[in-house]
């Protein structure tokens, strides 16, 4: 189960970064997929969560909620600057998160 939601967080995280492949639509359905993941996920491990989980948790949530006024307030473009500026940043704090993750996995078997 876990491994299968681990499996559909990435097919949607990458859904979600390659947007000039995909299409903007696909990002929109992928992002919202990816959130709703991540928060299924955040509840799963809930023990393990510690400060830089939250961290990580927190700019997926501000990557989506100023992707959604960006929509909204597309006359702005300072709104989408802070979307695209959070959703680059937030791929380095993932990307450490699944490494750590791989890590501790393949040490068990």
């Amino acid at each position: 189960m876990k491994q299968l939601l681990n499996t559909l967080l990435l097919i949607s995280f990458l859904g979600t970064v390659l947007v000039p492949v995909t299409g903007l639509h696909i990002h929109k359905l992928a992002s919202v997929l990816f959130l709703l993941l991540c928060i299924i996920h955040t509840v799963i491990y809930w023990k393990k969560m510690n400060l830089k989980r939250f961290a990580a948790l927190a700019m997926v949530i501000v990557s989506f909620i100023s992707g959604i006024f960006g929509m909204i307030l597309d006359h702005i473009p300072m709104v989408l600057a802070l979307h695209k500026t959070v959703s680059i940043l937030m791929i380095f704090p993932l990307a450490i998160h699944i490494f750590i993750f791989n890590k501790k996995l393949n040490r068990r078997y």
